[in-house]
């Protein structure tokens, strides 16, 4: 069995929203299989929520060693006890910020973070100095990491379409310092490593869209549910025939 590509020993305590797998298929609990249909159609009638997780905030529901966990964070806008419910589909570091998809329903975790579901996610990368396509290409090529070859969808300089927060927009760093990366996966600080290896250390990163989500101006902290095209598109993806791997 594993755990986002890292195999898991018996008796190991794992997140609530970790996805599983076992011989390369997602586990989905037989309890919550046909939860309002969210297993068969899709999202079905799931609350899906969009959020702008700020940074400093660990999305786990339990660390002695986190200043924010999710459910601390969450409790001024749903209230504790809904708060303590939500999972996180994905995850992101503490210092990572910005598009971060929240559920009630664990059987919709891990189908929608597994890259079966194929479900692009585009960050805002800033960085000392700027990349160049050199990099860019390198990063679209592929790199291999500690835990297996890693390479980005698409990687370049962001553009207006990218639309970034607004505060970064209008802040004190330089706009040549911002680069755009898509992945198709949520591997552990998987943009990090990768711009680590191309000697561009990151000095901060935002996560603008997963699949048809996107952060928009969304405020940190803030949320929202997710739109009716936003929802067709997510049950779209899970209804889709698997594809052999590019």
């Amino acid at each position: 069995m594993t755990s986002a590509g890292r195999v898991v020993t018996l008796g190991e305590r794992l997140d609530p929203s970790a996805p599983l797998e076992l011989d390369g298929a997602p586990l989905v609990p037989a309890s919550s299989a046909n939860t309002r249909g969210t297993a068969i159609d899709g999202v079905g009638e799931a609350e899906i929520l969009v959020w702008h997780k700020p940074r400093g905030v660990t999305t786990t529901h339990a660390d002695p060693y986190a200043a924010i966990t999710l459910p601390q964070a969450l409790t001024e806008e749903l209230g504790a006890a809904r708060a303590e419910r939500m999972l996180s589909i994905g995850r992101l570091d503490r210092e990572t910020e910005g598009l971060l998809l929240l559920t009630p329903e664990r059987s919709l975790v891990s189908r929608l973070a597994h890259p079966r579901a194929r479900l692009r996610r585009g960050y805002a990368v800033a960085t000392r100095f700027s990349l160049g396509e050199p990099e860019f290409s390198r990063l679209r090529a592929g790199i291999r990491l500690t835990d297996g070859w890693a390479r980005a969808l698409e990687s370049r300089a962001v553009q207006p379409a990218d639309s970034l927060p607004a505060e970064i927009r209008s802040g004190n760093d330089d706009p040549g310092q911002w680069s755009y990366i898509a992945l198709g996966e949520g591997r552990h600080h998987e943009v990090r490593r990768l711009y680590g290896a191309v000697g561009h250390p990151v000095l901060r990163l935002v996560r603008l869209s997963f699949g048809p989500a996107t952060l928009g101006e969304l405020l940190p902290g803030a949320l929202r549910p997710l739109t009716s095209d936003e929802r067709s598109e997510f049950s779209r993806a899970l209804n889709a025939p698997p594809q052999a791997p590019a």
